[in-house]
Order: structure tokens, then sequence, then C-alpha cells
């Protein structure tokens, strides 16, 4: 592709930046423009001359003397060294292209000791031209310009949310909130699924050598496009009619490819499931197999991943596998990670279930089969109003990454990515994390838990039994509020300041800054004041329209998910501004702010029954003297303490983190019990789910009495119908899923492995992500797969072990013994 300036007829557009990518022919980079009104996407490539670079404390004669390969230029620039709060001279080394600086072994970063050396150039350009992805801009003499935003709504809402605003922090409010509010884009986007046809039925086919045909390709767009493309071989049955999309047959493989790149050529985002590492290398290296030009293929291959030429590719599997995703913006609702469970969990939808090899299906199953897989991962993007995409487009502003490197690193590499782009805009210098552990490698405290690198946050055993009228109370985002009140950040914690080293962190030898506000701390902090004070709020107003009130829902879980990791990377070897003592300063401070409100608590007579990290659980009869410890703690602590639930009972264990409480809206929470963990067999979850409805009827105690008598009756129940095989084998199933291949399981098989090479042997294909389920068995291997499993095999007292282990840990907090109920005496347990 060669240099392309916009038409002028093309600056009075709004163009979303959807990517940058450096084109290596051109050297230089250019960025991916998603035309607003009709989803097409521009190229803009620079024109400014912007080179590679880095930093080394070298003089100019001593780099030039060395004759680096690649430098184009060397300078002298000053850069502001945050780290020891100085002014300093840096010779700066431009060169010809990105692996001059780093990725080879003659690279000047394996020569020299080099500042910024490895910040991948296409984000390099991005903080340098203080370009966010993911908003709107306009061009402007050639320039990229963000669309000037609503001043006034911006300044009603701040007025509103924060009238005591000091004047630094306003402008810095007013940029987060500017972005948050910036114009949404509605993507144009193609949902894809390929088959492949393997002449050995248990062979997965290998993307790079793409030697095998693709005999499916399907593709589900948001403008409606629902395709199946066929390719026409030996076996080929004629597909029946249907209603639900469209089927193309061709006779020919290199046309049926053509006619997929053209289509992928109309969208500007392509997604798949797992495409990054099979469906779009497989794509474009069959191409090449058939000889098909590669300017006619769009798709790019890269470290990374897979992209498109002028559009991006989302790889959902690589995003629905970033824990942070899972936990805190879809609440742990899917455990594994393959498109059935996770279809399962968030749309209630499952894949097409095959019994047999690809080969062996007729021509319209195999249609339906792929259809669906492409489907699955069209409405995975565009439930819930398109809550998917709106959440890359969130976490991109926030992170200023383009939303493909949004789905391809977690939350240490967003978290980094915003860091870095603050040090670029300010033109502080990015140190490096050699130097950061040189200076701040120290650690004060002692670890609890073995392996641990310093003490981590208190947990107060709970007081085992039943307990009535509880109120939780939680400090809001607590870890990121101590980052902000006590100022926390790499170059704050034991800043370089003599006179600063008096202000002491409880409980360690650490010091905070006293004279200079520290980055980590104004950027996590305006984060977690626009999500508390804005964003959480008004994605609950019933007064806003349902369309606002979902969008401000998403901007919400995406500020969570970043503050939720907020702390813990500081802590992280792996993270670039890796930094014990920010990482152990906070713990600490959380240790004695939790410590201070227990104390304040037992002040005013009101019992503390269970505390974990920044929740207490109070028995209190008095309403008022829970609100005065609200105002205590945003008086004395300057942190926002919140009733989070209330329970008219709760049943602690003896286990930490499990318990089981009645809340005041009739929900039965359960935390930590394996009777609602998913992996468990709908025999064991069913058993325990009866006995959660009958403890959702008790009120008092003497209602708690009645339910005890019927639970052990449940018990009796259960433990009969698994001794006499009242069961369906399905039911006792086990459905775990295959994290890797087979034949990498050495060290250890176990029982889903080894009922995966019980399917193998019986001519059954299986490979990494497929979900095995099984049943215990009283052979030597001690499991069967389930198509294969008879009753008469099943090993019953296993069964009984896990319904036991299931009800004993709600059963000692109820003064219940599993033994005694289904009549096990002492002598037996020796039989």
């Amino acid at each position: 592709m060669g240099q392309t300036s916009l038409d002028e007829h093309l600056k009075f557009k709004s163009y979303f930046l959807l990517g940058c990518v450096y084109d290596g022919k051109e050297a230089k980079a250019y960025l991916k423009l998603l035309d607003m009104e009709d989803n097409k996407v521009e190229i803009l490539y620079d024109e400014s001359g912007h080179k590679p670079y880095c930093y080394v404390l070298e003089s100019l004669e001593e780099v030039e003397n060395l004759k680096l390969p690649g430098v184009v230029k060397v300078e002298v620039e000053k850069k502001h060294d945050l780290f020891r709060d100085r002014e300093i001279k840096l010779t700066k080394i431009y060169a010809s292209d990105p692996l001059a600086i780093g990725g080879t072994s003659n690279s000047i970063r394996e020569r020299l000791r080099a500042w910024e050396a490895d910040i991948p150039y296409h984000l390099c350009y991005l903080y340098d031209m203080k370009l966010i992805p993911s908003i709107p801009y306009r061009l402007d003499g050639g320039k990229l310009l963000p669309v000037e935003p609503d001043r006034d709504k911006i300044k009603k809402i701040i007025e509103k949310y924060f009238p005591d605003l000091l004047k630094d922090d306003k402008k810095i409010i007013e940029e987060w909130i500017t972005l948050m509010e910036a114009e949404q884009c509605k993507l144009k986007h193609l949902s894809i699924d390929i088959e492949v046809l393997s002449p050995i039925a248990t062979r997965v086919p290998s993307p790079d050598k793409a030697r095998d045909k693709i005999v499916a390709v399907s593709m589900v767009g948001s403008d409606g496009r629902r395709e199946v493309y066929l390719l026409k071989t030996p076996n080929f049955t004629e597909v029946n009619e249907n209603s639900e999309f469209n089927v193309k047959v061709f006779d020919d493989e290199v046309e049926m490819l053509k006619k997929v790149y053209e289509v992928f050529e109309e969208y500007p985002v392509v997604a798949t499931f797992n495409g990054d590492d099979f469906d779009m290398p497989y794509l474009r290296n069959r191409g090449e197999q058939l000889k098909i030009p590669k300017e006619k293929i769009p798709i790019t291959l890269g470290r990374e991943g897979a992209s498109l030429r002028k559009g991006i590719h989302i790889d959902l599997y690589r995003l629905f596998n970033n824990k942070s995703i899972q936990v805190y913006a879809f609440d742990n609702k899917y455990r594994e990670h393959t498109l059935e469970a996770i279809a399962h969990s968030l749309i209630g939808k499952g894949k097409v279930l095959i019994d047999k090899p690809i080969s062996q299906l007729t021509s319209s199953e195999l249609a339906r089969y792929s259809f669906y897989d492409a489907l699955l991962v069209h409405e995975l993007l565009t439930f819930d109003d398109e809550l998917l995409l709106k959440l890359l487009i969130v976490i991109s502003r926030i992170s200023r990454l383009p939303i493909e490197d949004v789905c391809r690193h977690g939350v240490s590499g967003w978290i980094k990515s915003l860091l870095y782009y603050e040090h670029r805009k300010h033109e502080y210098l990015i140190p490096r994390s050699d130097e950061l552990i040189e200076e701040k490698g120290v650690i004060s405290t002692k670890p609890v838990i073995e392996g641990k690198k310093y003490r981590g946050a208190i947990v107060v055993d709970p007081t085992p039994g039943v307990h009535f009228n509880v109120i939780v109370l939680d400090f809001a985002s607590l870890y990121p509020s101590i980052l902000k009140e006590w100022n926390l950040s790499y170059e704050t914690v034991r800043c370089v300041h003599e006179e600063c080293q008096d202000n002491i962190v409880p409980e360690t030898t650490h010091w905070i800054c006293k004279k200079k506000r520290g980055i980590q701390s104004e950027l996590i902090g305006c984060l977690r004041d626009i999500r508390v004070r804005i964003y959480k709020p008004l994605s609950s107003d019933k007064s806003l329209q349902d369309l606002q009130r979902r969008w401000y829902g998403v901007v919400q879980r995406a500020l969570k998910v970043f503050l939720n990791a907020a702390y813990g990377v500081f802590g992280f070897e792996g993270f670039p501004l890796y930094c014990p003592p920010v990482a152990e300063s906070t713990t600490a401070i959380a240790r004695y702010v939790f410590l201070e409100t227990i104390s304040k608590a037992k002040s005013m007579n009101i019992e503390v029954i269970y505390g974990d990290t920044d929740s207490l659980f109070l028995k209190a009869q008095d309403e008022k003297a829970i609100e005065e410890m609200l105002n205590w703690a945003r008086k004395n602590l300057h942190l926002d303490l919140e009733i989070d639930k209330k329970y008219n009972y709760i049943v602690f264990s003896m286990r930490k983190k499990n318990y089981l409480g009645l809340t005041d809206k009739g929900v039965v929470d359960v935390k930590g019990l394996t009777g609602k963990k998913k992996h468990i067999p709908r025999f064991i979850k069913d058993a325990f789910d009866e006995m959660i409805k009958v403890l959702q009827e008790v009120k008092d105690e003497n209602s708690l009495r009645e339910a005890k008598d019927t639970i052990r009756e449940i018990v009796r129940t259960w433990y009969n119908k698994l001794k006499n095989g009242e069961f369906e084998l399905q039911d006792l199933s086990f459905r775990v899923m295959l994290s890797r291949g087979v034949e990498k399981y050495v060290k250890t098989t176990p029982p889903h492995v080894k009922a995966a090479r019980k399917l193998i042997q019986k001519g059954i294909q299986v490979s990494s992500g497929d979900i095995i389920e099984y049943v215990k068995t009283k052979d030597k291997d001690g499991v069967t797969p389930l198509q294969f499993a008879r009753k008469d095999q099943v090993d019953v007292d296993k069964y009984v072990e896990y319904l036991t282990s299931t009800f004993e840990q709600v059963f000692d907090a109820l003064d219940l013994d599993f033994e005694k109920i289904i009549g096990v005496t002492s002598l037996e347990k020796f039989f």
C-alpha cells in the first residue's frame, strides 16, 4: 500500500480510530480510521516523519562511535525522571525501523542499557501523537483532532457530581468524563467459523501448513448476512433448504476463498472464537498454498495474532480467557472457556452437537454445525445491546490501547499502557524494571501465607453457627481508594526527599512523599471517583432512558475491571513498573483501616462475626449505630464505608469464606460451597439445591429447627437413591474442559484426561477446549466416558463421598452430622 492522504472532502467527516499498524515496506505507521457514517475504513499514513527511538545515558559521541546498525539520527533530550525527581539529559537514538531498536540479537537494546526500548512501535506512535483509540476524530489540515465534546453537558456533570473539586483535579476529571461521554460508534461486524476436512479424523489440522481443504465457511453479519459457503467434495450431498441461512456451493476452493476474502473487506470488524490460533491463519495460509496472490488476501499475521489489512480482528476466545473480564465484567457466570460453556452461561444457547467426525457429516449437517458456531460468536458480540463491543470500546479508551490489543492483553497490559501514555504526555522518562527493583525492591513485612511475598489482607475468623439479622459493611473500592488517599505510586513510596521519611506507612519501614502527587495515585484516584460518584449511580438511575442507563452500566463495569486490578499489578513481578513497596503499603494500610474499623465497632458494642479484606459482617439491631460508623469512616479514614447487604440470617462453617445466607430480598447467597460449583454432577447439585430451598424458608430459631429435620430427610432420600441405583448416568457425570491436548498431560493424568484417552481409543476425535463428560467407575482407571458407561460400573461409594463432603460444609454450621443421619456407625467406616 502506498502513502495515502484522505481526500479534501473527507475532512468534515467523523472518524473512529480503530487501530494503528507499522507498515514495514513503507517504513511508517498508518492509522485505520472508520468513517462513522458509512462504516468504511480509510487508511491514513504518517506524514510527520515519526521514527522508532529509545534513550540511553551514553553521550552523543559515544553512541556515534559505536556505529550501531539502523541508527538514523541521535540528539540530546531532557526528560523529567519521576523516580528520582530530577531533570535528566539523555541521548535519544532514532532508528530506521522497530527491529533496529529491539527484537534481534544485534539491536540497540541488546548493545546498550536503553530506556523505552520495549514499547511496541504502533503504541509508541499513538502515545507520541496523543491519539486515543476508539474515540471520534475529525481531519483538520492533515491532522487528526478529537471531535469537539459537548462542553455544557460535561460542565453540568462536574458541577453536579464534583462540586468540591480543586482546579488541578477538575482538569483531569474533565478529560476522563470527555472520554467516557464521547460519541459511540455502531461497529459493523462479521462473525465467522471455518471447518476443515482432515483425512485422519483424530488429527487436528495445522493452520501453519494448511494442507487440508476448507470445506465450510460460515458468516453472520451485523447487517443481516447469514451465509454458509460449502465446498463440493466427493462425499457432497444435497443440502436441505432452510430459512435460517443461505448456502452457496463452490466447485473450486480457490473461488470460494476469494469470495470469502471479498466479504471480509466489507466489514471493519471480523470476530472469531480462537481465530488467532486457527481460523484466520488457516484462511491466510490456505490461500497462499493455493497460490492466491498475497494482495488478494486481506488477513495479516503478526507475533500477537491475526488482523486485517484495513479492519480489525476480535478473537473472543482470548477475550473471555481474560480473568478480569470473566470475574469483574461477567461476575464469573462462566467457568470453562469453550464456546459451548461461555455461550450457555451468557446467552443460554450451545453448539450443535455432533457424534461423528466432520468427514462423516452430510452437507446439511456440516452447514448447520458450522453456521451455529458463527451464530454463537455473533450473539456473544451482540447480546445485551452489544455489551461486549461497548465494553471493548470503553476499555480501549481508558487503556489507550486499540481494540485488538485490549483483546490480546490482560489487565496488567491495559494499566501499563495507560501509565506509559501519561508518562509520554507529561514528558516523564518511563523507568526500567531493573532500576525499580534495584532501588525499591524492599519488603518489610513477613507473609502469613507461604509463597506470598508480603503480608496480605486480614481475615477475621467467622463465628460458626447461625446468626440472625446481620449487616455487611463494605469499603467501596478499598485498594484504589487507598492508592488515592495515601498518595501511593512507584515514585512516591520511599521517595528521594529526606523530609518525607517521617510519613511512615503503618506496620512497615516505608514512607510516602508529602511534596508531590504520585502518577498512579492520581490516575487510579480519578478513575475511582468517576465510577463511584457518577457512573455507578447512573447505571441504576431509573429516570434515565434505557439506552443511556445501559451505556453507563458498561462504563462502570469497565472502570470496575481496571480498579480491581490496579493495586495487584504493582505487586506482580511481570509488570514493568513492579514496585513491591507500593503493593505492600496498600495492604498494610488496608489492614490498618480494617483494624481501626473493627475497634470502632467493638467500642459501640457491635458484634463482628466475620471480616475479610474490605467487608465486615456485623450483628447490629440499631440502624443509627451503623449510620454512625459510616460517617466515622468518611471523616476519620477518608473512605466510603457502605451497607452492602442485609441478611435475615447467615450460616458460617468453620472454613473461612464459606457461608450461606438469606438476604432481606429473599435471595440465598452461597459462598465457597461445593454444592454451587459448576463442575459437580447434577445429582449432587440437585440434592444441595433441595436443601437450599428449605433454608430459604427459615425465619427464626423455631423454623430453623424444623428445617434441620427436613434436611435430615432430604439427605436420607438422596443417599438411598444412590445406594439403590435410582439415578440416570447423565446426572452423575462430571463435565471438565480439556485445557490442552491429551498428549501434553505427562506428569499427572487427571480423571477427565483418562476419560479423553478412552474416547480416543474408541476412535472419537478429542482436542483442546473440548468438554469431557465422564462417570466415576469401579475399573482401574476409576473413570469411564459418559457415552460408554453402564449403571453396574458406577462407583457408588465415590458418589457417597461427594455427597458427604458437599453437605458437611453446611452441616458443621448447622450442627448436623452426615454419617449419623445416614446411619453409618464408627465400626462401619473400617469396612
